[in-house]
């Protein structure tokens, strides 16, 4: 029970090929690769909106959307993901860098959290997500740091 979830703007730079590539942003994708959208995980134009022109904090925006989020159902949403991309992995994608705040790391959030399920960030193999960001971690070693 894992996917991916991968941001369009770093991932497609280099053209890879995502067949299970799924939008969930509120403005549709400019790469033809992106054959999916799931609107419902889309945060609405105001919160968007009030966000870029920092007119909102983004704590503001993180309790706003939670919100929103909180009149989904996760198994529902888990299930719609994995029926629209058929037999092909999710891999959750939106306009945000990999490291800046987004929406994006808020549903992975929201989803490991309602189900238990596991989402990893393309190419960045240790890491934790903290109220909209992804923060990268230093990769485990054998040896203490004292050694």
């Amino acid at each position: 029970n894992q996917f991916k979830i991968w941001c369009e703007r770093l991932v497609f730079k280099f053209y890879f090929t995502i067949p299970g590539a799924v939008s969930i942003a509120l403005y549709p994708s400019n790469n033809s690769e992106v054959k999916f959208e799931y609107k419902a995980l889309a945060p609405n134009f105001k919160l968007i909106n009030s966000l870029k022109k920092k007119l909102i904090s983004e704590e503001s925006f993180l309790k706003s959307y939670m919100e929103q989020l909180s009149e989904l159902n996760p198994r529902t949403v888990f299930e719609h993901l994995n029926i629209v991309t058929g037999d092909f992995e999710p891999v959750m994608m939106c306009h945000c860098g990999k490291t800046k705040f987004c929406h994006r790391h808020i549903v992975a959030q929201w989803l490991e959290d309602n189900l238990g399920v596991r989402i990893i960030e393309h190419e960045v193999p240790y890491f934790e997500r903290k109220k909209g960001y992804l923060i990268k971690k230093k990769a485990p070693s054998l040896f203490n740091d004292k050694d």
